[in-house]
């Protein structure tokens, strides 16, 4: 085969091989294997996942002392979670400072747990860095507050 035939086909095969490994990386389910607050789990494969755009309330651990209502939001993600199969997408920062996979976390029928969390009152929105789903999570936090959800419920 000649040179300028070869090589466009050899960038269309490795291309091909790059969209098929960032799909099939996509499409990798991983169960919960433990929560350890209402924004940071841990899955099957041993990556430790840190919820894009949200924010727990604190459980007593070595990166805080316990807030209000930090064992009830991790309660609620333990039995939303907890030995259940999830799929991650990490976003356009990987990890963060303690080396944690920031991502977005979806249960297999589409549900998007670092949404939900919010809307249903038991964390915030983390409004410090942009993020896809920046509007919607603050939505979804006002709609708690006004709802006196979860976390809101002393404060309505």
């Amino acid at each position: 085969m000649k040179d300028y035939i070869r090589w466009p086909l050899i960038v269309l095969v490795l291309i091909v091989l790059a969209l098929l490994l960032h799909l099939a990386k996509a499409l990798d389910v991983h169960e919960v294997i433990e929560v350890y607050d209402g924004d940071t789990i841990k899955v099957d494969d041993g990556t430790i996942i840190r919820l894009i755009g949200v924010d727990a309330p604190e459980v007593d651990s070595p990166y805080g002392k316990a807030e209000p209502f930090g064992s009830e939001s991790k309660r609620y993600l333990k039995k939303l979670l907890y030995g259940r199969k999830v799929k991650m997408s990490v976003g356009p920062q990987p990890f963060d400072r303690y080396n944690r996979t920031l991502a977005y976390v979806y249960l297999t029928d589409g549900t998007l747990i670092n949404g939900r969390i919010i809307k249903d009152g038991w964390a915030r929105a983390y409004t410090r860095f942009d993020f896809k789903h920046k509007d919607l999570f603050v939505t979804y936090e006002k709609e708690a507050r006004a709802k006196g959800l979860g976390i809101w419920q002393d404060r309505k």
